[in-house]
Order: C-alpha cells, then structure tokens, then sequence
C-alpha cells in the first residue's frame, strides 16, 4: 500500500459545488433501532432535509474539476475531501467508490465509514474506514490519470449501507466484484462527476 502525507497548506480550500446527487431510497421516519441492546452499530439519526448528496471539498478547482495534486501528475497523489449530506435515516455505514467512466477502472473502493460522518478530509482516512484493492493493484487511492491530452471523467459514488460489512468483505474478492456487492447492498447512493485533463 502506498503512504502519502498531506502537507499543510498544501491545498487551497475551494468552496463546495453543486453536485447531481440521486437516491434509490429514502425515509425521514425515526431512526432504526440495532436488533440486540448489546449491539454497537453507529447509525445515521438525524432527519434528512433534502437529497443524500455527495459534494467537493478540497481537491477541485472553481469548475468541479480534479487538482493535479489529486492525479498522477503529483508525486502525492492525494485523495479529495468530499462532503456528505442528508445520509438516510437507519444508514449503518457508508462506502465510497471511483470509477473511471472512460475505461471502467476502479480508482477507489472504501468502506467502514461512519453514517455519521460529514465527509472525508483531503488524504486522510477516517477512523474506521478502511482501503479495498483496486484496479491498479493497490489498495489505496490512485488519482486520475489519462492519457496525455486528454480528458476523462470520474464518478464518484457515495454508498448508505443498512447493514454494516463483514471485516472480511473485500479481502479475496477482485475489486470488480466488491464495487459489485456494494452497488447490491446499497439501499441509496449518491453521486458527483469530476473531469480531469492531462496537460
């Protein structure tokens, strides 16, 4: 696994776009209860106001697209900062994932994020979540990264999970197969597209 540090002041902090968020399901009803007094799952309590949204943080430019620092162009290849929004009542856990839409490469896949948690700081992994392999053999985040002189488009996608995954899922599963299992178990997601050319 790579180890990247981000360095402070390192990425200027450019305010959240509008994003196109979509929801397979939704519910501003009372929170679910765990099945077992025993049982520690966090879940999402708050009731939504609007749309599960995923929206930019740190990492894009004014027009929504990525930074350099945040491709292979950068020997730091840091992960963005993205922003939850309107998790759906009775979420056990969220997951995240991006994909290349030009050549169907999976960049991301990460899982085990709190349903409590407002998003992800730039190329810093929240506490609990944790890095499942990827299309480029790695079990991190790699950035884009295509061809010279051209532009290719990235989705990433935001996952509320109602049942949290096994500690296991992922570990011998190609990553086509784990992103595969999310977009089966996943109750709702939500997603934004984000551009980037190689100079």
């Amino acid at each position: 696994m790579k180890h990247r540090f981000l360095v402070p002041g390192a990425i200027a902090l450019v305010a959240p776009l509008a994003t196109t968020a979509c929801s397979s399901s939704s519910s501003s009803g009372p929170a679910l209860s765990t099945s077992s007094p025993s049982a520690v799952v966090s879940r999402a309590t708050a009731v939504p106001t609007g749309p599960f949204a995923l929206g930019r943080g740190e990492g894009f430019d004014a027009s929504g697209a990525f930074l350099s620092l945040m491709t292979c162009d950068s020997p730091h290849d840091f992960s963005p900062a993205l922003t939850f929004k309107n998790v759906p009542v009775g979420t056990a856990e969220l997951a995240l994932s991006m994909v290349d839409l030009n050549n169907h490469k999976i960049h991301w896949l990460q899982v085990g994020l709190p349903a409590t948690a407002p998003g992800t700081k730039a190329h810093i992994l929240t506490p609990g979540a944790r890095e499942l392999l990827n299309d480029l053999g790695e079990a991190t985040y790699d950035g884009p990264c295509p061809p010279t002189g051209q532009t290719h488009r990235y989705q990433l996608t935001l996952y509320a999970l109602r049942t949290p995954l096994p500690a296991s899922f992922g570990r011998d599963t190609a990553p086509s197969q784990a992103l595969e299992q999310l977009r089966s178990h996943a109750d709702a997601t939500a997603v934004l597209v984000a551009p980037y050319t190689r100079k």
